[in-house]
């Protein structure tokens, strides 16, 4: 299937699937479903040259018109972040389908339930392993991630996204019986349950401020500010991370984190946003640019870090802001929809998946 095919084949398939959803269930069905039901708000197609990616991301509180982005990727492997070594799922052949599933590596699993303890709420079925890679695809059809969290590993980094939907096809499968599979795919869910929507038992009052709305692919941040940005996102942040204070823009010396996070069990995060926000400097706003993104970015972090080891920065740091950070973890929040891949000693996470984190937290 030609990648032109890809795109009308999916924009008309989604868009009726959940335009169709979203007039019956919500309404017909509410008091049957476990909460309010959430929508993705954009479809990302991927072209590498031998697969065609789909992959919906965002979550929304209500149904719209799905947003496409296209990209090209040199190869399936760079789209998921992955290398060349022990697989936890190998040689993905044929048809596979990942429903409500963790996967993850022994040290990925580990670290999740250390960093991230209410992502116990959300692991579903587990797939775990000795591994240093999460997947390796060969020449096959479908491979189907519904509702996945992908933990990925390598040495002291860490790669964390959870998958609303994503679908591998090989680019020899032709468009008709492509668009069977979607078919046959739908119909086989519960009806409660349809494909591209979550419907989670949350207080509906949790989705109706500013900062959810904007929290999808960091959409409709373009205008927004750094401390803007921290302001609107605060409680997600300290929810997800299981934080109790939240540091905006501290000054280590001539270095600028974008914030430092005080933890419930009085560790400590410095983090930078690699997000379409906009800085302030000497009074002029500039969109940030990244060149190369993770590395520069945790380039920037090992900085913060280096200057943490210090004891008198440190005890700088503690009397200006009222926090002793020592050995903090160092965490980039990315965007959703792009192709990233883990960086040494960082924990490199998109905004879906924290927000996901966040609503298992009040789930």
């Amino acid at each position: 299937m030609k990648p032109t095919e890809f795109v009308k084949v999916n924009g008309q398939f989604w868009g009726e699937h959940l335009k169709g959803v979203a007039g019956h269930l919500p309404v017909s069905h509410r008091s049957e479903l476990p909460g309010p039901m959430l929508f993705p708000r954009m479809m990302v197609l991927t072209e590498t040259p031998d697969w065609n990616i789909l992959e919906l991301v965002g979550l929304s509180r209500e149904y719209r018109s799905l947003e496409v982005r296209r990209q090209k990727v040199g190869s399936i492997e760079e789209y998921f972040g992955l290398g060349g070594g022990r697989t936890v799922v190998a040689n993905l052949q044929g048809q596979n389908w990942f429903k409500d599933a963790t996967i993850a590596t022994e040290a990925g699993r580990k670290t999740l339930v250390e960093q991230f303890p209410k992502a116990g709420n959300m692991l579903g079925e587990e797939l775990v392993g000795p591994a240093d890679e999460l997947l390796r695809f060969a020449p096959g059809n479908y491979s189907t991630f519904d509702r996945a969290l992908l933990v990925q590993t390598s040495g002291d980094s860490l790669r964390a996204h959870w998958v609303f939907f994503a679908l591998a096809i090989h680019r020899s499968e032709p468009a008709d019986k492509y668009l069977d599979f979607l078919r046959n795919y739908i119909n086989s869910r519960p009806h409660l349950d349809p494909v591209g929507t979550i419907s989670l038992p949350i207080d509906p009052a949790a989705l109706k401020a500013d900062a959810f709305e904007s929290t999808y692919l960091a959409h409709g941040l373009q205008d927004s500010g750094v401390d803007d940005f921290l302001d609107k996102h605060e409680g997600i942040l300290l929810s997800a991370f299981d934080a109790t204070k939240l540091v905006r823009r501290p000054a280590l010396g001539d270095l600028h984190p974008d914030f430092i996070l005080e933890r419930s069990d009085g560790s400590h995060i410095v983090g930078r946003l690699e997000l379409p926000v906009v800085d302030s400097v000497n009074g002029k706003k500039r969109r940030r640019v990244f060149r190369t993104p993770v590395q520069d970015s945790a380039a920037e972090l090992a900085q913060y870090a280096e200057y943490l080891k210090n004891a008198e920065n440190r005890a700088q740091v503690k009397s200006k802001y009222d926090v002793d950070v020592a050995d903090p973890r160092e965490v980039l929040i990315v965007s959703s929809h792009e192709p990233v891949t883990p960086a040494a000693g960082v924990e490199v996470i998109d905004y879906d998946t924290i927000l996901r984190f966040h609503l298992a937290t009040n789930g």
